[in-house]
């Protein structure tokens, strides 16, 4: 990762101060670019979410992966020939983008994780997750069957109930049990939150791996956190930085940290359009680089103890890319 370092006279002054702020923090230069373009989005004619693909400058060989928004008429960052500019400042070399366009499911981790999305009841049947299933099958890399999947995630904001997620989560294990799959069932929902519920999951669906929701109240997530590890399962939140400050994030964090088998998604909070609320930001525009480094730092020395790192395959708006309290990350990546 390259580190924060001198600049022509022709770089934005954008860019200095962030050069600034990533050898303040110690952190580097293609870290900080990457929390400031989730931070602000890209400012383009078109709204909504763009997918892009990118190398950051000076020449990097590796490819990142962010979400971002886009149509942001306060952004810094524009895209002109392939090229990301700061201010006009290019900054990295765009592969791809493209609208970030809702689809039942992809894959993750270089083709050994997906995550899926239920739709309707017809969808979430067992023919419906089979035929959900056969279509990843296509985007698998070559000599791959289904069978080498070790994680399916099911994002579960559907779900009306405690019961009706085990019984449609047993529905995906019958179907993947049918095409020989044993891969890890994972959940991004808190909709499951009893000692009988987690029991349940591990008759029918483990193994299994919970990602709580942690904007729920504290007492609630470690309950819930703690009968998941207690019925033998896997356990994980997720979580948007940039609402409290950050004293009152790691008294809430510090408390599940304990309790986490998996490292979190911890994502980015983005600036708003101009004619949206942005009384959920804590910090002001100015200051939200600077916060969301000083929120890396402190993260990162709340789960030193758990010796967990980030998997940034699994969060596309998070905070670490390639590296960790200053070591490099292992891959897979996108």
């Amino acid at each position: 990762m390259n580190s924060a370092g001198s600049t022509s006279s022709a770089t934005s002054t954008t860019v200095h101060q962030w050069r600034h702020l990533a050898h303040r923090h110690q952190v580097g230069w293609g870290e900080t670019l990457l929390i400031a373009l989730n931070i602000h989005g890209v400012r383009t004619p078109i709204e909504g979410r763009q997918k892009i693909r990118l190398k950051v400058q000076p020449p990097e060989d590796e490819v990142y992966q962010l979400v971002v928004p886009s149509g942001q008429p306060t952004s810094p960052f524009t895209i002109t020939d392939n090229q990301l500019c700061v201010d006009g400042t290019p900054v990295a070399a765009v592969v791809d983008v493209r609208a970030d366009n809702a689809v039942s499911g992809y894959l993750r981790a270089a083709g050994t994780a997906a995550t899926i999305h239920p739709g309707s009841d017809e969808a979430s049947a067992e023919d419906g997750y089979a035929r959900l299933l056969a279509d990843l099958a296509i985007s698998l890399p070559v000599g791959n069957t289904l069978a080498d999947l070790q994680e399916v995630t099911v994002t579960g904001a559907g779900y009306e109930s405690e019961e009706a997620a085990i019984a449609d989560l047993a529905t995906l294990r019958t179907a993947m049990s049918r095409l020989d799959m044993t891969a890890r069932i994972g959940l991004l929902s808190s909709v499951v939150r009893t000692p009988e519920g987690m029991e349940a999951l591990a008759e029918r669906v483990a193994p299994f791996t919970l990602f709580a929701d942690a904007e729920a109240p504290t007492d609630e997530l470690v309950g819930m956190l703690a009968a998941a590890r207690a019925a033998g399962h896997e356990t994980s939140f997720t979580h948007t930085i940039g609402n409290d400050t950050l004293d009152v994030l790691r008294d809430h964090l510090l408390q599940l940290a304990q309790y986490t088998t998996v490292w979190p998604s911890l994502f980015i909070l983005p600036t708003p359009s101009p004619d949206t609320d942005d009384v959920e930001h804590i910090a002001e525009p100015a200051d939200r680089l600077d916060f969301f480094l000083q929120a890396r730092t402190m993260l990162e020395r709340i789960f030193e103890p758990t010796q967990l790192k980030p998997q940034p395959w699994r969060c596309y708006r998070g905070l670490w890319y390639r590296e960790y309290a200053g070591e490099p990350l292992p891959g897979p990546w996108i």
